[in-house]
């Protein structure tokens, strides 16, 4: 079985599952505070919104800017808001643990090196998984930057190969 057709098989159910789940969340940003660094845990019954104008973003040590949704991407399960600027492309790289992204805006790519069935343009509205340690690549494409949504159940890590 290729590496292709074990992402698509292995992920295609539980990455619709988790962007209708994601869709759900995002869209109500239930007890989620614009000044804090990590969301509550969504027990507070209040409900609360955020502009896209007024989302905090802070640097990460890898590159694009990210904003917490819920929970803190570098301890443990997580949404995070992630953006790249226009035209920017990691090196590449694998992660710890399988991740699943939403493309908010802009049209980006995730694809596994040399495998050119796999860099799929990925518009506004599109998903992709990629599970823990498969090399890949991420990209913004030009003309505009990129904002997705990453959702994951253990902390995010950024490891490029050597």
């Amino acid at each position: 079985m290729t590496i292709q057709k074990k992402i698509t098989s292995t992920h295609k159910l539980a990455a619709a599952t988790t962007v209708i789940a994601l869709s759900t969340v995002l869209a109500s940003c239930s007890a989620v505070s614009a000044n804090s660094k990590t969301a509550s845990k969504l027990a507070n019954p209040q409900s609360s919104r955020v502009a896209a104008s007024a989302i905090k973003w802070e640097k990460t040590p890898f590159g694009p800017l990210a904003s917490p949704i819920y929970g803190d991407f570098s301890k443990g399960k997580h949404i995070t808001l992630i953006k790249f600027p226009a035209g920017m492309k990691t090196p590449v790289h694998t992660h710890t643990h399988d991740y699943i992204g939403v493309v908010i805006s802009g049209v980006a790519r995730h694809y596994l090196p040399g495998q050119p069935s796999t860099m799929t343009k990925l518009p506004a509205g599109s998903y992709w998984s990629i599970p823990a340690n498969l090399e890949h690549v991420s990209e913004c494409l030009p003309g505009s930057e990129c904002i997705m949504a990453l959702y994951q159940d253990e902390s995010f890590d950024f490891l490029p190969v050597k």
